[in-house]
């Protein structure tokens, strides 16, 4: 009982009573809207259903009597019988005492299995969660490993591919350089074959033009005359047999009469 005050024993109220309760033969006390309510429906006792249908084993008590009430309620009775009434009072009190007791021991057990299964219950989750964390740690550890193996491989292929272009680079410098110095050293052999080739070139395209007629032209075009066409002195010859300092010319034949 909180601060010496009875305590309204229907379970589903268990507020403090300071003015105004109902007490029962039974030992119970309830508050008056309580026992007011349910000793209208019935006497029987809302706590332990005992049958109160005998007078005073319901009595609605005020808990806080008048000075008047308390030198007169006791008042011209024996002490031993002041003595009885006193006594069974206080067995009252002291099974509220109990009962209250037993109730809040019963809320601390339940209070305590609830706890229980509550620090259980989040034992298997942080058991479950470690678990987990350390499967991902694992994963983790792994990715980073197949990641340095990675970068190192796309290192690898980096130092490659940065040794095969300077090699490229490298040929290319010399193979130009290469050129240049046979073109400067045998300028008369790369006019030689220049000009073996375009007399070779003419005389094909005239050839063709004779067995063809004037109409039909070497790269397809009709020119405005039709007795003449343009000839380029490179076609049908690869690249490679024109030297490099060699001015391209466009060649105008017509009918056999070559023209610059």
């Amino acid at each position: 009982m909180e601060g010496g005050d009875l305590i309204c024993n229907f379970k589903k109220c268990r507020k403090r009573l300071t003015n105004v309760a109902y007490v029962t033969a039974c030992s119970h006390v309830f508050c008056d809207e309580d026992g007011t309510r349910e000793f209208n429906k019935s006497t029987t006792c809302p706590a332990c259903q005992t049958d109160l249908a005998n007078k005073f084993e319901i009595v609605r008590n005020n808990l806080q009597p008048s000075e008047q009430y308390k030198s007169m309620i006791l008042a011209g009775l024996k002490p031993d019988v002041i003595c009885e009434i006193a006594s069974r009072a206080h067995a009252f009190w002291a099974y509220q005492s109990y009962q209250e007791k037993t109730y809040q021991e019963y809320v601390a057990s339940k209070s305590k299995e609830r706890c229980t299964q509550i620090e259980q219950y989040y034992e298997q989750i942080v058991s479950r969660t470690s678990t987990e964390l350390n499967t991902s740690k694992k994963d983790v550890e792994e990715t980073k490993k197949k990641l340095n193996e990675i970068s190192d491989k796309l290192q690898e292929r980096n130092r490659q591919h940065q040794k095969l272009q300077s090699m490229y680079d490298a040929m290319r410098r010399k193979f130009i350089t290469m050129s240049s110095f046979e073109a400067k050293d045998n300028p008369a052999s790369a006019a030689t074959v220049y000009r073996v080739q375009s007399r070779e070139s003419l005389s094909a395209a005239s050839d063709h033009v004779v067995n063809n007629g004037p109409e039909r032209h070497l790269h397809g075009d009709h020119s405005t005359s039709p007795n003449h066409f343009d000839f380029n002195p490179r076609l049908g010859h690869a690249d490679s047999d024109i030297p490099a300092n060699h001015v391209q010319k466009k060649f105008s034949v017509g009918l056999g009469t070559p023209r610059q």
